[in-house]
């Protein structure tokens, strides 16, 4: 029996032998897929001190949302290069190689940090571990570094198929909310560094593919008009009416020909659309306005205290699942309240900080804590600081904003049970008010398919691919027939955040 077992074993290990062989003619291996960072040691104490200091709610609010960017400033402090123009975090690498993986940890930081000095908050902050922080230096660094050809550091060309593309949009945003501090100060030369860099992102039609990418050439479009540049008005108009004509109705944008509706539209779709009305008020917006009111009527529901009915592909994004109630409330449109809109942001990261979304000094690869079956190939060990994006839209609005200020007002399943209906998306939503739990339905689909696990033979065939070997796990994400708030297909430790402070 034991021979058999071992003859079983050499016939597996060598299918994924030749397999991998052939597929490396596909797809060649990733750039320094070998090197992973190490936790920083000062994490050991930080993990359990940021899920105690923001879930004890007796603090004041701003104090406790200090800490939380006290801590996430700390992990890219921990993390980056000597240029200052990346942060290599602990986790698993993506498909694009280390360089732009570590790109991500300054670029997905920095529309945070803008945020933060855009609002009047303070420039220096002090990291016990680190010591004082300049976080206006921290961008200028990265920036001029970054878009610096002849620095070792510099980011490289690109065009409207490299991942560089997508991050662009958020330097471009970054230079956008700190231009009266960090673009005024900058010398000419650094200046026209910035701006050929950023302008490499309009080498290519705006509307080149169907999904969520066709934002980020048109935000650094804005950005540099904005900045007195002259740019392709007519490739962005070209571009606008293509991203507008994906809006298939109550404000849920088409984000994939092949995929049903999913969370982009509220962490990509919405978030951008509101930064591109901002850049350029001239935009003609009425449309996307009125789309983003409906759409947070019906969104508004899916946010408990109690966890969050997630679907859909790039789950690490979870922390910014309250974006589109605080978009409404810094517009005023009258849809949510600035106290509705803060409690939303207030017990999406208490509730995943209690459940291991914050580790090592960032944002974990998973839904609760790390989780291999539930990771795109393209996403890397910062990709999932996007999950700050509600923390950016928060941070943005004065100390002094109604935001801020309000009192917390009830959410949705706080206030009772509800049965709804989008026609656009065919989701049904059930709450229960007593179980704080939320249940949305696709009637479109049948059956619970499972994820599919992460095994040794993954692991093998990532190590001799050199690359991430992906799950396939699209059923599992986007066609159960239920998902549920309190029971997270992913699964999910089930604490309250109330009982780490005992």
């Amino acid at each position: 029996m034991r021979l058999i077992r071992i003859l079983i074993a050499i016939v597996l290990l060598s299918v994924a032998i030749v397999a991998a062989l052939s597929l490396r003619a596909k797809y060649p291996p990733v750039e320094d897929w070998h090197i992973r960072a190490e936790a920083h040691p000062a994490f050991a104490e930080l993990d359990p001190w940021v899920q105690t200091s923001f879930a004890d709610t007796s603090r004041s609010t701003a104090v406790r949302y200090a800490d939380l960017f006290s801590y996430l400033m700390t992990g890219f402090v921990a993390y980056r290069n000597d240029a200052g123009t990346a942060a290599y975090y602990p986790g698993d690498p993506s498909i694009h190689g280390r360089s732009i993986d570590g790109l991500e940890g300054f670029s997905r930081m920095a529309p945070l940090i803008a945020a933060w000095l855009s609002s009047g908050r303070d420039q220096i902050i002090l990291l016990p571990q680190f010591g004082e922080v300049d976080l206006l230096q921290v961008l200028i660094n990265g920036i001029v570094n970054g878009t610096n050809p002849e620095s070792a550091a510099y980011w490289g060309g690109y065009d409207t198929t490299d991942q560089q593309y997508v991050e662009a949009a958020d330097i471009a945003l970054s230079l956008w909310l700190t231009k009266d501090m960090l673009w005024a100060s900058l010398p000419e030369k650094a200046r026209a560094r910035v701006v050929d860099w950023l302008m490499q992102s309009q080498n290519g039609p705006a509307d080149w593919r169907f999904n969520n990418w066709q934002l980020y050439g048109l935000i650094v479009n804005r950005v540099l008009k904005d900045f007195g540049q002259v740019v392709d008005e007519v490739g962005f108009e070209i571009g606008w009416q293509a991203l507008l004509a994906t809006h298939a109705g109550e404000g849920w944008f088409i984000d994939d020909r092949d995929s049903d509706f999913d969370y982009y539209n509220v962490w990509a779709f919405h978030y951008a659309l509101y930064w591109m009305a901002l850049i350029d008020p001239s935009l003609d917006t009425a449309n996307v306005r009125a789309a983003r009111s409906s759409f947070v009527r019906f969104y508004r529901h899916l946010i408990t205290p109690a966890g969050f009915p997630i679907t859909g592909r790039s789950v690490c994004y979870r922390t910014a699942a309250a974006t589109p109630l605080i978009l409404s409330a810094a517009i005023g449109d009258g849809v949510v309240p600035p106290g509705e809109a803060r409690r939303a942001l207030d017990v999406t990261w208490r509730y995943f900080a209690a459940r291991g979304a914050l580790a090592k000094g960032t944002l974990t690869q998973g839904y609760c804590g790390a989780d291999r079956r539930v990771m795109e190939p393209y996403s890397g060990p910062a990709s999932c600081l996007w999950g700050a994006r509600s923390l950016v839209l928060a941070f943005s609005l004065p100390e002094d904003a109604p935001f801020w200020r309000s009192k917390e007002s009830p959410l949705k399943i706080e206030q009772g049970d509800f049965k709804l209906v989008n026609a656009t998306t065919g989701w049904r939503l059930k709450g229960t008010a007593s179980e704080l739990s939320v249940v949305l339905e696709k009637p479109q689909h049948s059956g619970s398919p499972r994820l599919k696990p992460y095994t040794r033979m993954h692991q093998l065939m990532s190590w001799l691919l050199r690359r991430p070997f992906g799950l396939g796990n699209h059923r599992a994400q986007f066609e159960r027939a239920r998902y549920a708030s309190n029971e997270p297909f992913t699964g999910c430790v089930q604490v309250s955040p109330q009982s780490i402070l005992k």
